[in-house]
């Protein structure tokens, strides 16, 4: 998966998309009200729905967000945990904790109500525990993945808090 985003590549992967920072993150999803390119609930739209109108204000939640990869990838032939190191790294950065991250991670991850989506859960980064649902709007009739388990695990996770600009040169004059 070169990470091209489904709402600008629908029929396949494009890699140059993929590559390209400023275009692989330049969209909105008005051309996709109902979620038929891109479900409601896949975790790019929960993560960050841009200009969903049924979410409300966005921007109020809005996050700076970057991942690494650390590890050998899973070969691509394989279903099966092999016992490798390997995961994400993940790291938000935002200026009200419980207004952006937390309130992402619980309403638009966890909340089964998102988007009017019922009971279902991020299917990447939601609390699933074998009872899951996924739905994936299709024409005529939408398609609903059952028992989504777990996909992610957390192995640990920090708050650190950073100062303010201003915090910063008032931290730098005390001793002037």
């Amino acid at each position: 998966m070169a990470g091209a985003p489904l709402i600008l590549a629908p029929e396949h992967d494009d890699p140059d998309l993929g590559a390209d920072e400023q275009r692989n993150n330049d969209f909105v999803y008005e051309s996709d009200p109902r979620g038929v390119i891109c479900p409601h609930g896949a975790h790019a739209r929960r993560a960050n729905p841009r200009d969903s109108e049924i979410i409300g204000d966005v921007d109020l939640h809005r996050l700076i967000r970057r991942s690494t990869s650390y590890g050998p990838p899973l070969p691509a032939d394989t279903l099966d945990d092999d016992g490798a190191d390997r995961g994400i790294v993940f790291i938000a950065v935002n200026a009200h904790l419980n207004r952006q991250f937390e309130f992402v991670k619980s309403q638009w991850f966890n909340d089964g109500n998102f988007t009017g989506l019922d009971v279902e859960k991020d299917l990447l980064t939601g609390n699933n525990d074998g009872t899951g649902i996924f739905t994936i709007p299709q024409r005529p009739i939408r398609r609903r993945l059952h028992g989504v388990e777990r996909f992610v695990t957390t192995r640990g996770g920090e708050y650190c808090f950073l100062p303010s600009l201003s915090a910063l040169r008032w931290l730098a004059n005390l001793g002037a």
